[in-house]
């Protein structure tokens, strides 16, 4: 019996300390390429990813944003939006001609089959080719929605071949600007905008459809004049959330639903004038809301019913979360949210493995490194998704060292525990074909 008490304080204690040692916390990221603004990011995690931004650059980053490269540099593009299916095919959205000077470039869409070693044009439309476009809604491995434009005209565009080609509709029924998009599964999705050029005579408003976008309904229109609908988050099934963007005037409210958007409702978020744009949430209660750029971004803990100064970020445009312990943020620069303050990993390939195969670290007992050793045989995919994640004894999981395509081969990886606290942890790899855990403990 003492010794079941013993183990029980013992789980509690490591329990606590891991939800402890960290406080949640946005950063700029300090190696963030320039720009006017970042208008969009997409991340297949926590280190693969790309920007894009109204200099017409995409930038990609494959280690959290320690380092960036430049992939597309084309200064008569607006690159307004972008998404991605997997590591290597990808869309960017060129906002379009008319709505900045300079921007000359008619291409309204570029595609990379190849992770942005290249882009190309697509012009692969079939219907009238949209002016624009603001927001993309990636669904799965090979469907991809797009919305556009700011100002108008107003099209939905639809692509079910990884974006090759495109089907379009005229909204102009629905609306006269249309920003953002998010589908829910294939079928199931809303858009945002407003019902007047975003000016003083302009609601926002929200379309739904549940057939892939044969059929529109207006589920609301927001009550007051000069504001229009901007970006769309939604954290979980049920509980969504909409900003709306005024020019002028208070106060500035915004958009919630509670039950997966079949019902919306407005609340406040401030009582004077904020310039607000990009709106994201890590879960149904935690959020913020940015986009003006003498204030900084604000930050909601319970659901939108009070807000308060973040501390961080200036015209937000897009936040996008992967998970409720890791997002980045795209505005005058990159920013990264972590809960969890990140370990440093190290990573060596070497040889040409025989099959799959996850080594016991060593050494074991550790402190405060370890080095933990797996083989991919020649044969696996190519592009094959290797996790490899580090768990505490209630199976809550503490650290991810991969969540990438890895080739073939032979890796180490040096994992370094220095911000946890000592115990019994388990790391567990899994492949496509292949899934293995083994113990570790960490020894203050």
């Amino acid at each position: 019996m003492k010794n079941l008490i013993l183990c029980a304080c013992f789980i509690i204690t490591i329990q606590l300390l891991n939800k402890s040692f960290a406080q949640p916390s946005w950063q700029e990221v300090p190696t963030a390429p320039s720009g006017p603004r970042h208008d969009d990011g997409y991340f297949i995690n926590e280190n693969l990813g790309w920007v894009v931004n109204g200099n017409g650059q995409i930038w990609k980053t494959t280690n959290g944003g320690d380092t960036w490269i430049k992939q597309f540099d084309k200064s008569t593009i607006y690159f307004r939006s972008v998404g991605f299916f997997d590591s290597l095919y990808g869309i960017a959205g060129n906002l379009g001609t008319d709505e900045f000077g300079g921007q000359t470039d008619t291409n309204l869409i570029y595609r990379t089959t190849n992770g942005g070693v290249s882009w190309n044009p697509i012009n692969n439309f079939i219907g009238t080719k949209p002016r624009g476009v603001c927001g993309i809604s990636v669904v799965n491995d090979s469907v991809i929605y797009g919305v556009g434009r700011v100002r108008g005209p107003v099209y939905f565009l639809k692509s079910t071949d990884k974006g090759l080609t495109w089907l379009t509709e005229n909204m102009e029924q629905y609306a006269v600007d249309l920003m953002d998009i998010y589908f829910t599964s294939s079928d199931t999705g809303f858009i945002v905008g407003g019902n007047g050029n975003p000016n003083q005579n302009s609601n926002g408003i929200i379309l739904y459809t549940s057939d892939a976008g044969n059929t529109w309904a207006n589920v609301f229109t927001s009550s007051q004049l000069g504001e229009w609908c901007w970006k769309i988050s939604f954290p979980s099934k049920n509980v969504g959330y909409v900003s709306l963007q005024r020019n002028v005037g208070s106060p500035v409210n915004f958009i919630k639903t509670t039950d997966g958007g079949q019902t919306w409702f407005e609340k406040q978020f401030t009582n004077f004038a904020y310039y607000v744009q990009g709106m994201g949430f890590a879960n149904d209660t935690l959020g913020w809301a940015g986009g003006n750029s003498t204030y900084t971004t604000y930050e909601t803990t319970d659901g939108g019913e009070t807000w308060h100064d973040a501390g961080f970020g200036y015209r937000v445009n897009r936040f996008r979360m992967l998970n409720d312990s890791v997002g980045y943020a795209m505005g005058r620069t990159v920013y990264k949210f972590f809960s969890r303050t990140p370990t440093d990993i190290k990573t060596e390939v070497f040889g040409k493995s025989l099959g799959f195969e996850l080594k016991q670290n060593y050494p074991n007992p550790f402190n405060p490194t370890t080095v933990i050793e797996f083989s991919i045989p020649q044969g696996t995919e190519i592009n094959s998704l290797v996790l490899l994640k580090i768990y505490d004894v209630l199976g809550n999981e503490v650290k991810t060292l991969f969540d990438e395509v890895k080739e073939p081969g032979n890796y180490k990886v040096t994992f370094n525990a220095s911000n946890l606290p000592s115990g019994v942890y388990f790391y567990k790899l899994t492949t496509e074909n292949y899934s293995a855990t083994r113990k570790i403990m960490l020894v203050r």
